[in-house]
């Protein structure tokens, strides 16, 4: 006979990743603060998954998912700025 955990891990469907690797990617090479912050949301959404709460864990992996995309987003803008006032500093 199935156990009360076996049923809600079936019931679940797919396994939805936790941004967790994408999160620390971020902070390695985009934008520190924003991918721990994204790396934080994504612990807590692997640990509400854990305890079953499918609520917490999509709405921990929402706030992952912004913090991990504006990580990303900022991480562009800055190397953007810094190609452009490196390109504009040889021209002097």
């Amino acid at each position: 006979m199935p156990s009360e955990y076996d049923y809600a891990s079936q019931s679940s469907g797919s396994n939805p990743g936790t941004w967790l690797g994408l999160s620390i990617a971020s902070t390695v090479c985009c934008c520190t603060p924003f991918g721990i912050v994204g790396i934080v949301f994504s612990a807590l959404a692997m640990g509400a998954r854990d305890r079953n709460d499918m609520d917490e864990m999509e709405r921990q992996l929402s706030r992952a998912r912004g913090w991990t995309i504006a990580a990303i987003v900022c991480g562009i803008i800055g190397g953007i700025i810094v190609f452009a006032v490196r390109g504009t500093s040889d021209l002097n």
